[in-house]
């Protein structure tokens, strides 16, 4: 616990005391303990008797100390209740000695890998980097998200099954040997894998949204550090809601600029001048049809996103091959080195006709799906739990198609 909450504590205690709302007196204490194991006093907020509106276990006046909302178990919005984000929790778990904040979106990822596939830290904090510049605002003033990646155990030869099949079935074997249940409710799980399904699949989410998703690139020499961050933030993309359209499956839908996009999984954007960056699709973008392929007018922007928006997002792919021109007009989408003035149709989604209308493209970053299926998200045994969804899934798991499917002839 930061030394901040251990003194908003103490004052709220006393404070408590002097309006007759609970003992002057800190309570005991419960042991819990780090990602690295060392026990550390975990205090819990002095509330028996005081009012606790929103029953997440922090009565109102500590949540007005700390700066929750005593109306909302979940302040910010990150399906992290907000006793759990300010206090830590029990059984040897403490969200607050990992970072978190109930006034600010976490997301908490933990990732185990194969022999030769440990992750670096370069490549995760491509995806790190995309989440903290998130366009989404927090309680606190700041924007962006936090991702905690918590690289934990390579996983020991004798467990780590070459090809994953039946996926989830295989998958299961080593998560419960693997992933610590105190960090179920909290945590979602990865894996760095070989491959599933005998196939080529870069990788699979488990429904979406998800608890658990996998990376398999490891039958082609784990890819490059681009690919690994862009199947990482794809397939962790699913596990929060997104779809390979946004809010549709429609995949290669050309209005859709987000790495969802499978043209985009492996490539990212150029935006502010840099390439190559990781993006979920933080712009709307009207509805686009194949058989009036404007170059001139390029793409419409859907309010509240504007053409000086659009104009920012450039290294645009379409057929698998990246264009000139960014997202706002003058789009070589045909990559013939001219911008053409009359409209002509293009079969984008590879279906074979070029007569398909794509739907408006979503903002992702505002349209995100933090509980996990309805598996991340409750407080300590015994507050409220009532974090959940009404639907689970908005693709069930055993209706999950396989991402992105690498050639071989790509080992690096």
């Amino acid at each position: 616990m930061s030394k901040l909450h251990q003194t908003l504590l103490t004052a709220s205690v006393a404070l408590l005391g002097l309006n007759g709302c609970g003992g002057a007196e800190l309570p005991e204490t419960e042991l819990t303990s780090t990602q690295q194991g060392l026990a550390i006093p975990l205090p819990i907020p002095a509330c028996a008797g005081a009012l606790d509106t929103d029953g997440d276990g922090i009565c109102d006046l500590v949540e007005t100390l700390l700066g929750t909302s005593p109306t909302n178990p979940d302040t910010d919005g990150d399906r992290l209740n907000d006793y759990a984000e300010s206090f830590g929790f029990g059984g040897g778990l403490d969200l607050t000695a990992l970072g978190a904040n109930a006034r600010r979106k976490d997301i908490f990822i933990e990732a185990d890998y194969y022999a030769g596939l440990r992750p670096t830290q370069a490549m995760l904090n491509r995806v790190i980097s995309a989440f903290a510049k998130a366009p989404v605002t927090n309680p606190d003033g700041s924007t962006g998200i936090t991702l905690h990646m918590v690289v934990d155990q390579q996983i020991a030869a004798a467990d780590a099954d070459a090809d994953l099949n039946p996926v989830w079935t295989d998958f299961d074997v080593i998560k419960a040997k693997y992933f610590a249940a105190n960090r179920a409710p909290y945590f979602h799980y990865m894996l760095f894998a070989n491959r599933y399904a005998g196939g080529n699949s870069s990788g699979i989410s488990r429904g979406i949204p998800a608890h658990d998703f996998v990376v398999t690139l490891g039958f082609i020499g784990g890819g490059t550090e681009l690919q690994q961050a862009g199947t990482l933030m794809h397939e962790m993309g699913h596990n929060i809601g997104l779809r390979h359209g946004g809010n549709d499956d429609a995949n290669y839908k050309p209005n859709y600029l987000s790495i969802m996009n499978y043209e985009y999984q492996f490539y990212g954007f150029g935006i502010g001048g840099l390439n190559n960056v990781l993006d979920y699709s933080r712009v709307q973008v009207a509805s686009f049809s194949e058989a009036a392929v404007n170059e001139v007018s390029g793409f419409a922007p859907v309010a509240p996103t504007t053409e000086a928006d659009l104009a920012k997002i450039s290294g645009l792919r379409f057929n698998d091959v990246q264009v000139t021109g960014n997202a706002s007009t003058n789009i070589d989408f045909n990559n013939n080195g001219a911008i053409q003035a009359t409209s002509y149709a293009l079969d984008f989604n590879r279906s074979g006709s070029a007569g398909n209308v794509f739907p408006a493209s979503q903002n992702d970053w505002t349209a995100l799906a933090y509980d996990g299926g309805g598996q991340i998200g409750f407080a300590a045994p015994g507050f409220t739990q009532d974090l959940g969804r009404a639907e689970l899934f908005l693709v069930a798991p055993e209706k999950m198609e396989p991402c992105l499917t690498v050639d071989a002839r790509d080992a690096r």
